[in-house]
């Protein structure tokens, strides 16, 4: 009998790729650990292999990166989808445009310091756990690695007739 991967119902027999992009609990994520682009680079990126910055929709997402993250001693900071470009001072993620809700910003932060801080980051790790941050008084137009996050996968069914004749 063939296994199937239960997340997303597939055959393991197809040996789909999933590349550029890593399998971290249930999201699939590219992380950019050599570039380091400002801001509005990073989404373009991003957005031409059909992804968007990093979106922490949920405390299990963040737990999940960030374990692997730590696991894979893996220490940059990244932009994610979080700014508060288009109302000063309410956060949300570019790519869904919900707000920004969980308790995963660094102390203090988020406090547009020198009233530049727009673009949200993570990763400065203070610690040993990563924390999230305002980009720290700098503008978006610095320089950071990134992380994308692909849409879920979608999955197809197929129904396949078989027509034989018994002898």
């Amino acid at each position: 009998m063939e296994e199937y991967d239960l997340v997303n119902k597939v055959p393991e027999s197809l040996n789909i790729s999933i590349a550029p992009f890593i399998k971290i609990g249930n999201g699939y994520y590219y992380i950019e650990t050599r570039l380091e682009k400002n801001w509005f680079d990073a989404y373009e990126t991003c957005r031409r292999i059909n992804a968007d910055l990093i979106a922490f929709e949920t405390i299990e997402e963040w737990d999940f990166v960030n374990q692997y993250l730590i696991k894979m001693n893996i220490a940059y900071v990244y932009w994610t989808a979080g700014n508060d470009l288009g109302n000063e001072g309410k956060h949300n993620w570019f790519s869904t445009g919900k707000p920004l809700t969980l308790d995963i910003w660094y102390p203090t932060e988020p406090n547009n310091y020198d009233g530049i801080e727009h673009c949200d980051l993570f990763g400065d790790r203070r610690g040993s756990n990563a924390s999230y941050n305002d980009l720290n008084a700098r503008p978006c137009i610095m320089q950071r690695h990134y992380i994308c996050e692909a849409p879920q996968p979608k999955t197809a069914s197929f129904i396949i007739w078989l027509n034989f004749q018994m002898s």
